[in-house]
């Protein structure tokens, strides 16, 4: 029962911060220390046609926190928290896809062997000989 709790209360989603006007901070537990999920749950709220009144959303992985700024045209207060939630619910149950970028954020950043330049072989082949050189005068 006390772990049932426990589940139900990390899974809540809670208004942390709402005194300035159009700007509401969330605490989410499902992004805390989870940068994927942090990005997955900013790029939805910020690319869903239903929220188009939203045009910030900052994550905090450390915090397990977002900020959301809306646009009080487009959203009441009550409209970006159900639409927080709802985007929130459905991350949370596999509804929103992964994909490997996701998996890997800098599979997409890094240009084709950037792994293996010359400067890292130099650097290896210089560390590989000294240690030889220092090896033959240990031994010598």
């Amino acid at each position: 029962m006390i772990e049932a709790m426990k589940d139900a209360t990390q899974d809540t989603i809670n208004i942390i911060h709402n005194k300035v006007p159009n700007r509401i901070r969330f605490r989410v537990p499902l992004i805390k220390h989870k940068q994927t999920f942090a990005d997955l749950l900013k790029q939805s709220l910020l690319s869903n046609e239903e929220g188009k009144g939203i045009y910030h959303a900052e994550p905090n992985i450390v915090t397990g926190t977002i900020l959301v700024k809306f646009h009080p045209a487009y959203h009441s207060e009550e409209e970006v928290v159900q639409l927080v939630e709802e985007t929130a619910n459905r991350l949370r149950d596999g509804k929103i896809e992964i994909t490997q970028k996701h998996k890997n954020p800098r599979l997409g950043k890094m240009p084709p062997g950037a792994f293996f330049t010359r400067e890292l072989l130099v650097s290896i082949t210089g560390n590989v000989i000294a240690g030889i050189f220092l090896a033959v005068i240990v031994a010598g």
